[in-house]
């Protein structure tokens, strides 16, 4: 996950962290992953929206059978909702057509969202198997914090949280937020520090943080091996354009 500390997702604490909490819904069943991992991370008296989109232009891929793919993937995007809906029971639910990262960039605009989630994404390339298949570089100009969740947990909580921390605005951001959930689920906490990054602050290894971890890699590398497929992992919204997280958004190891 990143963690944005502007707009309506600049990390508050305790059960007011991601108040209003958007689901993006598409026709692959790792969107009923995302509905569930929202639901856990919404706030106790938050809101949680499903906005479901049928990705209708990928059917003019298929040439002569365009309609009847466009027919296809609708069908299945509603299918999707409605096994997501019975899961989560959301407050709000909206089925549109368009691209997925562009809708919900605009609905989280229109309804001060604090935070995004969708589902990872099948892809071949290795990045995109780690980090994500969706394309993400839509999702960076989101105005709240995003979660691409991939499986591993929820319903159920994450078993613990893994945090980055490099001293930065961003990094201390998602440090509250890390600190902030771990107290309302229950979960054991990870702080990281990766000591290999040019623009680390030093004055944060000499912080006292008993519950911190010292990795002489990149904080990408040092996060990535203490995670597990049942940790949940925050980052600043700042690393999220450092190659070094092949574009991620959020990661759990499969």
């Amino acid at each position: 996950m990143t963690v944005s500390t502007s707009g309506p997702s600049a990390t508050p604490g305790g059960d007011s962290l991601f108040e209003r909490v958007l689901v993006g819904i598409d026709e692959t069943p790792e969107s009923l992953v995302a509905a569930a991992q929202a639901k856990k991370l919404c706030a106790p008296n938050g809101r949680l929206e499903l906005l479901a989109v049928a990705e209708t232009y990928l059917a003019a891929h298929a040439g002569t059978a365009a309609r009847s793919a466009e027919e296809h993937v609708v069908a299945r995007t509603s299918t999707m909702l409605d096994r997501a809906r019975a899961l989560v029971e959301p407050d709000e639910v909206h089925l549109v057509s368009g691209r997925l990262t562009t809708r919900l960039c605009k609905e989280s605009t229109r309804t001060d969202a604090t935070l995004i989630v969708v589902g990872v994404r099948p892809h071949r390339r290795r990045s995109a198997l780690t980090f994500g298949g969706h394309d993400v570089e839509a999702l960076h100009d989101a105005p709240c914090s995003v979660l691409i969740a991939r499986p591993g947990w929820g319903p159920s909580k994450p078993r613990r949280i893994v945090v980055g921390i490099d001293g930065s605005a961003d990094g201390r951001a998602a440090e509250i937020a890390a600190r902030s959930l771990a107290g309302r689920l229950g979960c054991d906490l990870v702080p990281v520090v990766g000591l290999d990054d040019d623009d680390i602050d030093l004055d944060l290894l000499r912080a006292e943080r008993e519950d911190g971890l010292l990795d002489p890699r990149d904080l990408a590398h040092a996060v990535v091996a203490v995670s597990s497929e049942d940790t949940l992992v925050l980052i600043g919204r700042r690393r999220t354009h450092d190659h070094r997280w092949g574009g991620s958004i959020a990661w759990n190891r499969s």
